[in-house]
This record gives structure tokens, C-alpha cells and sequence, in this order.
């Protein structure tokens, strides 16, 4: 930049530049010589894993010395500063004894490297906290008490070819269950969800859901992992003791609302004595027992739980034995219940007269906003009885799933005039039917239902 200034004195210029004592940005620039910090950044990471040099400051040598002694002697909030202890949880080694670590370390971080670490038994898709209450402590904690209960054995120790080779799975055989239930006590509080796909030592849960005082979730399987040729039916399914500890824990629990027992081979004699327990519980909204061997008779004894005092909002008995008769049982309590949004009957035996029956139940709820009666043999009783239910005022049925039965085309057609008149569907699987491809009803449908799902999007 330049400034000029005429009149009786001689001009005279001043410029921002390289002729002046100020350079310019450019100059700077060109100037500029980066710094060499590499040596003194190296010296420094000497320093830091364990050098003694000497302008090592006090404060460091004291955090080193606490994290060496950590196991011996545990430091705490209240004893150092919080900057101090983060520093100090940041140096932790990760393996550390479960027991203490519940107790002592609090800071996320810690808890999320220990979750990611390579060596972690957690796989990537198990590092899910939204799943764990947004924190990875409860995930680590969740996680280590399924792996502690599915390889625990009070008979005789772990085998020795257990999987990866970890220490936890080759727990030696002077382990009693009071061992296990005394390290649950220090990380009780961090489990919320109580889950399992095998259990060998076929250890009393209700001892366990003890000693978990904010348990919400309960999701068991009787089975056996990575068996190989050493298959044994004995060693799959739920024994009548199982049984009698689950109903105990859930007739016990103060905080249970979801029970999940998938594929337990549990029969209508199981099923009986459960319900010992789900008969006295009054804070399970969430009943899964699908893929088990439960007939017409344990469908009746379920049916008991959807009351005028039931408090059951989701209801899956999917891959049972269920015919018409069970589908009745559930037709007759749907007509006075009030409580049930959620229910799941597909991949049984109903046939179209149990699918009728059923869905004439529906005829007054209004409750059930999702309901899947796929793979059951339906055909056109239960889609006239179906078209009654949609048009009814009260009908809240939002998502419905009627693939893999035999509904014909004149079926659908009975369906497209229903819903164009009146319908709150905004979901309908109808796949894997007697239908033609070339039945153009089922674009039809297809519009309207999307239409359906907007106006219900605009109203929410």
C-alpha cells in the first residue's frame, strides 16, 4: 500500500513492504521457518513411558506410582483430584480384575477402550450402548456377567479348550455359586438386562435376579454353544427346576418388564408352572416365547394374563403348535382387554377357521396397533372377518403382516375395497400369497396405504 502526499514538501511514500521495518503477510510467510520439535517430543515420550528424566515433574511420578499400585491399593474420587483421577484411569491397563474396577473407575473412557479393545470378547456389533443405556460401563458389565453365567460350571470347573482361551473361561473348580454371587454384588448396579444363550451349570436364576435389584430385561436360553458332534439333546431345553427358578425371579422382581424365553422347548407343562409366576406379576408389559413346543392348552393358560387388570402391551407366540382352537382362546380375551398393542402369532397351525375367530375378537379392541398372523393358512374367512375389524371406528390396527398364507385374489380385492373406504393401515405385508403378479390391486393398495401413512405422520 501505498500513501502520497503533494503540496510545498517533497513527496514522500511509505510502503508496507520489504522497504520498510514492518514485513508484509506474504514476507512473513516466506520467512516463516517451521520449529523442530521431534527431539524434544521424543525425549518427552522417553520420559513418559518410564524414564527418570530429570525435569520429570513430582505430580507424574505420583500418577505413575498410582496406577502401578492400583490393584493393591485402589484410587478414588474423593482422595485425588477429578483432573488427577482422569489422568490416572487413562493409563489403566484394561484387564483388570472386574471386581475392583466396578468399584473404583467411573470415567467412560476407560470403560469404552476396555469394550474396543482387539482382545475384547465383545464383537463390533456388540458395541452397541444405545442397546446398554447410553453407557459403556453397563455394556462391559452386561457383557462379562453372559459370559460368566454361559461358561460357569460348579461341577467340575471350565475345559480346558474352551473358546480363545481366555482366563475367565478356564475359572478353576473350587469356584462355588457364593463366589459368583459375591463378584456380582460389586457390579449389581450396572446390570439392567439379564441375558444368556446357554446355560450348563443350569444355575438357580432366581438366586442370581437377587442379587440384581434394577433388572428390567430377562432374555434366557437353555441351550448349548459351539457343541459340534458332541450334540446331546439332554443338553438343550429348560428342566422343570429351570422353570420354577424363572417363575420365582419373576414373581420376585420389583423392576421386571420384559421377558424374553426363545427356543426352550418349552411345552405346555413348562409353560404351566412359568405361569406361577407371570400370574403374580404386575410390571411385565413385554412376553416373548416364541419358537418353543406350546399347544392350544398353553395358549389358554396365556390367555389369563390378557385380562381387565392386565398390564402385557406385546405378546409373541410365534413357531408354536397353536391351531384353531388356541386362536379362539386369544379371540375371546382380545374382546375385553385393553392393555395389548403388540401381538405375534405367525408360523402356526391357526388354519381360516382359527384366523376368523381370531380376528372377530378384534372386533371391539382397541388396543392392537401392530398384529402378525403370517404362515398360518389363512384364506378368505379370515379376510372377510379382517374387513369387518377395519372398518370399525375403534380399530386402531396400524401395521398388519398376513405373508405366507393362501389368500386368493378375490381375497385382496375384498381387502382394497375395505381399505378404500375406511382404514388407519399404514403397513401390509402381503408376500408369499395365492395371488397372481400380475394382480394390479396390490399397487393399489400400496397407494393408499402411503397416503394413509403420511396423513398418520401429520397427525403425530
Amino acid at each position: 500500500m501505498s500513501v502520497s502526499i503533494s503540496g510545498a514538501q517533497p513527496t514522500t511514500t511509505f510502503s508496507v513492504g520489504s522497504t520498510t521495518s514492518q514485513p508484509s503477510l506474504s514476507e512473513q510467510v516466506r520467512r516463516y521457518k517451521s520449529k523442530r520439535f521431534k527431539e524434544k517430543q521424543e525425549h518427552l515420550s522417553k520420559k513418559d513411558v518410564g524414564g527418570s528424566g530429570a525435569d520429570e515433574t513430582l505430580q507424574m511420578k505420583c500418577i505413575k506410582v498410582l496406577v502401578a499400585n492400583f490393584e493393591k491399593s485402589p484410587t478414588h474420587d474423593g482422595r485425588v483430584e477429578s483432573k488427577h483421577l482422569l489422568e490416572i484411569t487413562s493409563r489403566l491397563p484394561i484387564d483388570l480384575d472386574p471386581k475392583q474396577s466396578a468399584v473404583f473407575v467411573h470415567d467412560e473412557s476407560y470403560w469404552k477402550r476396555a469394550c474396543l479393545d482387539p482382545n475384547s470378547t465383545l464383537t463390533p456389533s456388540e458395541c452397541q450402548i444405545v442397546e446398554h443405556g447410553m453407557t459403556w460401563k453397563q455394556l462391559f458389565f452386561e457383557h462379562h456377567l453372559r459370559r460368566r453365567l454361559e461358561l460357569f460350571d460348579n461341577k467340575g470347573g471350565q475345559d480346558d479348550d474352551a473358546e480363545d482361551g481366555k482366563e475367565e473361561e478356564k475359572k478353576t473348580a473350587e469356584e462355588t455359586v457364593e463366589d459368583l454371587l459375591e463378584e456380582i454384588e460389586k457390579y449389581q448396579d450396572y446390570i439392567f438386562s439379564l441375558s444368556f444363550k446357554q446355560l450348563p451349570s443350569h444355575l438357580e436364576v432366581d438366586r442370581i435376579c437377587e442379587k440384581l435389584p434394577n433388572l428390567t430385561k430377562l432374555d434366557i436360553q437353555y441351550g448349548i454353544n459351539k457343541i459340534g458332534m458332541e450334540y446331546d439333546r439332554r443338553l438343550f431345553g429348560m428342566k422343570i427346576s429351570d422353570a420354577s427358578c424363572v417363575a420365582k425371579a419373576i414373581k420376585d422382581s420389583m423392576n421386571l418388564t420384559s421377558v424374553v424365553l426363545c427356543g426352550n422347548l418349552m411345552d405346555d407343562d413348562l409353560l404351566r408352572m412359568l405361569m406361577t409366576g407371570l400370574y403374580k406379576s404386575s410390571t411385565i408389559t413385554h412376553l416373548d416365547v416364541s419358537h418353543n413346543k406350546i399347544t392350544n392348552h398353553g395358549v389358554r393358560l396365556l390367555a389369563k394374563l390378557l385380562g381387565t387388570k392386565s398390564v402385557l402391551t406385546s405378546l409373541n407366540v410365534a413357531d408354536n403348535q397353536i391351531h384353531a382352537e388356541g386362536g379362539r382362546y386369544l379371540g375371546r380375551a382380545l374382546r375385553s382387554n385393553d392393555s395389548l398393542s403388540d401381538l405375534n402369532i405367525r408360523l402356526n397351525r391357526l388354519t381360516d377357521e382359527g384366523g376368523r375367530m381370531l380376528l372377530e375378537g378384534l372386533r371391539d379392541n382397541q388396543s392392537i396397533t401392530k398384529l402378525n398372523i403370517g404362515s398360518n393358512s389363512l384364506g378368505g374367512e379370515s379376510m372377510t372377518a379382517l374387513s369387518v375389524v377395519l372398518r370399525e371406528p375403534a380399530s386402531e390396527l396400524l401395521i398388519l403382516d398376513m405373508s405366507s398364507n393362501q389368500l386368493s385374489d378375490d381375497d385382496v380385492d375384498v381387502l382394497y375395497s375395505t381399505i378404500q373406504r375406511k382404514s388407519k393401515l399404514i403397513s401390509l405385508d402381503l408376500r408369499m400369497n395365492s395371488t397372481s403378479q400380475e394382480n394390479e390391486t396390490l399397487g393399489r393398495i400400496a397407494d393408499l396405504l402411503h397416503t394413509n401413512e403420511l396423513a398418520y405422520r401429520e397427525g403425530n
